[in-house]
């Protein structure tokens, strides 16, 4: 099962993420190109390279000047050969071959890149007194995990056709225009993704509990009142109400509810209220940062702490301790356990050890299962805290129904902008809280995945136990949802990324046309991509930890 998971992870996540990069590394071509940046290379993967495709056409004048570095001489230079030309502009801007030899590897391509004097590429066709010559590189490389663009002069504006002898606009535009073709995908993707049938699970929600001192409570929602629509979206299951509400961190709310009525004698079967046949309307306002109450013995502090007896209204699994120590003499019940009783669960325990409560055993030394801890002592939990949520509601999903529904393109494509739109503002919401140290529960999980991470989630949408459709749906949301993520990243002003080389842009723009150095600049670039490597080898060993240990990301 691990290697079927592993082997679709890869495959999808080369579907995933690959045209993403490619489509973002696009963007940048074809506004160089524009703008009229000399473009020698577009890359599919990353090198060691495999293999390309050679294109374009440079004309270059020979004459009896002109030296070649071949055993053979002039007859040497074959069509199909890869060659460096030195060359010297002449009249009305033609160049002229001043030595013609076989391309010698990366010095040569990085002096053309920094805009010297050197042409490599592969000769299409000689001539009496002219060789015709394909620069632009199309490569294929063995590292398939995205693409990159290379331009001539990226910090150095020797040459006309270099990225950094255009106007500032120009740098930017070219430098944002990656990160501008992410932003767009996600606008594409989401309304044709409503246009497929899909199976869906919906029914009503209700509010099965709600916490003390919470904005639900405060706004007058009661156990068991059924939410219809949030800010006007309808709520059909869960995740409606869960993305509404975290689309409206720190900002009011606006609810239609059903308000529900106990029902003293309920119907075998049936529910535990009845309904008014008139909704209303109440106001909430989502917190950013919901408490997390301490479970205690004895409340000294009702704001910060709470009561076991009354946690476990709202979470069955609290506790007052989550963990057992395994002892010869038993003292405390609720935090030992006797080496007896432990054994009686695996052998392999010892006096010392320390057993987590979980909620099932992968660890036999060091963990206690759920039910096996509570039936040692009802005091012990998965958590010793009660967390609230945004509004502080318990909620669950009655009368659920399967149905299959799609949209017509008239309906899909507003929805599916307003969909992407809500990407971008959950993403948004989601960096925030990571930012401001939130507890949301909205925003639990892996704080952050690397490309490990998301072929591990690529590959349990892809073996998951759904249809096809439901699968092409959730990875088609994911590219979306990627897109928009890179767009961020790469805007933001990190060096080695495209907002880092906007950044010394603007540097320019406030000098007054004074540029950064080419070698300072290339300095910053590079240090900066080797800190971004790190945290990616970083984020990366957190990814394998979690897999060795078989968590899923879902």
């Amino acid at each position: 099962m691990m290697s079927d998971t592993f082997f679709a992870g890869v495959i999808t996540f080369l579907l995933v993420l690959g045209p993403l990069v490619i489509l973002h590394e696009l963007g940048h071509f074809l506004v160089a190109r524009k703008f009229g940046v000399k473009v020698i290379e577009f890359g599919f993967g990353f090198p060691p390279r495999v293999g390309g495709l050679w294109t374009g056409r440079t004309e270059v004048q020979v004459n009896e000047s002109t030296q070649f570095d071949f055993p053979e001489g002039r007859a040497g230079l074959k069509a199909g050969k890869i060659v460096t030309v030195m060359t010297a502009s002449g009249e009305g801007g033609a160049l002229i071959a001043l030595l013609v030899r076989a391309h010698s590897g990366k010095a040569d391509e990085q002096e053309r890149i920094h805009g010297g004097q050197l042409i490599f590429g592969k000769v299409r066709e000689t001539g009496e007194g002219r060789i015709s010559l394909s620069e632009m590189l199309w490569s294929f490389n063995l590292l398939p995990l995205g693409g990159f663009v290379r331009m001539i002069g990226e910090e150095d504006p020797k040459s006309d056709e270099s990225l950094a002898s255009k106007p500032k606009g120009q740098r930017i535009a070219v430098m944002a225009a990656g990160a501008a073709v992410n932003f767009i995908i996600p606008f594409i993707i989401f309304p044709m993704i409503l246009l497929l049938p899909q199976d869906m699970r919906v029914g009503d929600v209700i509010l099965s509990n709600v916490l003390p001192a919470s904005p639900a409570e405060r706004a007058g929602l009661k156990p068991g009142d059924k939410v219809l629509k949030v800010d006007g979206r309808k709520i059909e299951d869960i995740a409606d109400l869960q993305n509404a509400v975290t689309l409206k961190l720190g900002s009011e709310s606006t609810w239609e509810v059903q308000k529900a009525l106990p029902d003293p004698f309920p119907q075998p079967g049936a529910s535990n209220y009845q309904y008014r046949a008139s909704s209303e309307t109440v106001k909430v306002t989502p917190r950013w940062k919901p408490p997390r109450l301490a479970i205690v013995t004895n409340v000294t502090d009702p704001d910060t702490q709470i009561s076991l007896a009354r946690a476990r209204l709202y979470d069955l699994a609290t506790g007052l301790s989550t963990s057992l120590r395994v002892s010869e003499n038993v003292a405390d019940s609720a935090y030992e356990i006797s080496l007896e009783d432990a054994q009686r669960l695996s052998s392999l325990i010892q006096i010392g050890d320390v057993l987590k409560v979980v909620p099932e055993v992968k660890d036999p030394r060091h963990e206690i299962a759920f039910t096996d801890a509570r039936k040692h002592d009802s005091a012990l939990g998965l958590h010793t805290y009660l967390q609230q949520g945004a509004v502080g509601v318990i909620i669950e999903t009655v009368n659920v129904k399967q149905v299959r529904r799609s949209l017509p393109p008239w309906k899909a494509v507003p929805a599916g902008l307003q969909s992407a739109y809500d990407v971008i503002v959950l993403t948004k919401n989601g960096i925030m809280a990571m930012v401001i140290g939130s507890r949301n529960p909205q925003f639990s999980g892996p704080s952050t995945v690397g490309p490990i991470g998301i072929g591990q989630l690529t590959g349990e949408v892809a073996t998951a136990d759904a249809g096809i459709i439901a699968k092409v749906v959730t990875l088609a949301s994911l590219a979306g949802a990627l897109s928009f993520s890179l767009a961020i990243l790469n805007i933001l002003p990190i060096p080695a990324l495209d907002g880092g080389r906007i950044l010394f842009v603007v540097i320019e723009w406030v000098r007054k046309g004074k540029r950064v150095s080419p070698q300072r600049e290339g300095l910053v670039h590079l240090i900066g991509f080797v800190i971004l490597l790190m945290f990616i080898a970083l984020v990366s060993v957190k990814d394998i930890l979690r897999i060795v240990r078989g968590d899923s990301l879902f």
